[in-house]
């Protein structure tokens, strides 16, 4: 018996050494979680007030400077935002993204006009409901969904010609009249809604169904359109995202351009003959950066979010007035 007893209590000495769930011996170790220092399932330590954004605590308690990306990010976000001069969104991979789209053109472009027309106008649906959606943020009502139908359609209508852009183009109108009676938004502010429903469609369609017209046009033509807009928008990006002016970047864009429209001159690049592609260069540079200015008109303010429009906006002048020119340059050579 009495060693049954002994027996009896060294075990529930050994069971009572474990504390139960949720008893009051796990309390010290929360505490020390929920502190900030080292314990199991514990995070870092917190960031102590009056350091920058970016900045890093190691476990060890030692204070890390921000890298030096995200010291450029902060000081893109500590600019005073604009209404018109674009702001640069450096947050993620922009670089692939950029490498990733002129692969998109490309391969778009072994499809002909209805390859470009397809990936155009799928760019620019998104863009005019993206710019819609922004408008919606800031109070306003158009309709987010008939902008990205307008602007889709006269992207994909361009793989048809001239006629049905049109057709589309005119067709809007009585479309964004309709849409303005869908919502009680709308019709509370009817007019406005139907104007910024067209503001945010009509103008990104536009500029999307310039690639595959052009490429009906003349191929030569298409190609020198695409190589100087992507030629613009890396050269922009790249000096502009870590400029501490609004300056820099479309100055590098636009010295960008001179270089290609040289080397086009100087290969004689079909249908331009000798420097007549000069004239067609300064356009490019003129209004490419312009056609970033009227992509923050169609927005509410010019740090709104809608990167298909901001993936469109080089060509939101440019890419008519090529198109239009090359059409009338290659009719005076009867051609």
């Amino acid at each position: 018996m009495a060693g049954t007893t002994k027996a009896t209590r060294s075990t529930t000495a050994g069971k009572g050494t474990k504390p139960a769930k949720g008893s009051t011996a796990d309390a010290p170790a929360a505490t020390t979680g929920a502190s900030g220092r080292t314990g199991r399932g514990s995070g870092r330590p917190a960031v102590p007030p009056g350091h920058p954004p970016g900045t890093r605590v190691t476990r060890s308690g030692k204070i890390r400077k921000p890298t030096r990306k995200q010291r450029r990010i902060n000081k893109m976000r500590a600019r005073p935002p604009t209404r018109f001069l674009i702001t640069y969104d450096i947050n993620g991979p922009k670089i692939r993204l950029g490498i990733g789209w002129a692969i998109l053109i490309g391969a778009a472009t072994l499809g002909a006009e209805v390859g470009l027309a397809v990936l155009y106008g799928a760019v620019a649906a998104l863009a005019g409901w993206q710019s819609a959606r922004a408008w919606k943020e800031w109070g306003a009502n158009p309709e987010e969904y008939t902008a990205g139908t307008i602007a889709g359609a006269l992207g994909v209508a361009s793989a048809f010609g001239f006629g049905p852009v049109g057709l589309v183009a005119l067709g809007a109108i009585p479309l964004a009249l309709f849409s303005g009676f869908t919502s009680d938004g709308a019709r509370s502010s009817y007019l406005g809604s139907v104007g910024l429903t067209l503001q945010c469609g009509l103008f990104v369609g536009v500029a999307a169904a310039a690639p595959a017209l052009t490429y009906r046009i003349d191929l030569g033509g298409f190609i020198a359109l695409i190589v100087l807009v992507c030629v613009y928008e890396m050269g922009d990006f790249l000096i502009g995202s870590g400029s501490s002016n609004h300056v820099e970047g479309p100055l590098a864009g636009i010295a960008g351009i001179a270089v290609f429209t040289f080397a086009m001159a100087v290969v004689h690049l079909a249908p331009f003959e000798g420097y007549e592609v000069v004239a067609f260069g300064a356009a490019a540079a003129v209004l490419c950066p312009l056609g970033q200015l009227f992509g923050s008109a169609i927005l509410p303010r010019a740090d709104a979010r809608a990167p298909a429009l901001r993936r469109l906006d080089s060509l939101l002048l440019l890419g008519p007035a090529w198109t239009f020119g090359l059409y009338q340059y290659l009719s005076v050579r009867g051609r």
